[in-house]
């Protein structure tokens, strides 16, 4: 019998779909170094002008720059403006 991780990963396999799509796992675009689009969040934990932490429900991610700003949010994408130094997930 399989588990429930395997079961969404098998079927988006068979569908050809990205993984994404039914696991609901975090997808991270970054644009020249000043803009971040942060798909499937969980929400915003920490915000500043030079850190923004954002929960992604297997974890967190830990962006770090200057003139940091959320430019936009919604329930399943954040979009983060500003110079953006590193992005570390844990």
């Amino acid at each position: 019998m399989k588990s429930k991780r395997e079961l969404p990963q098998e079927l988006a396999e068979r569908l050809a779909l990205p993984e994404d799509a039914l696991l609901g796992t975090a997808k991270l675009t970054v644009t020249g170094g000043r803009r971040l689009l942060v798909e499937n969040h969980r929400g915003v934990m920490d915000y500043g002008r030079e850190r923004i932490v954002v929960s992604l429900g297997r974890g967190k991610l830990n962006i770090s720059g200057a003139e940091l700003v959320i430019a936009a949010m919604n329930r399943r994408e954040l979009l983060i403006s500003g110079r953006i130094q590193s992005v570390e997930w844990e």
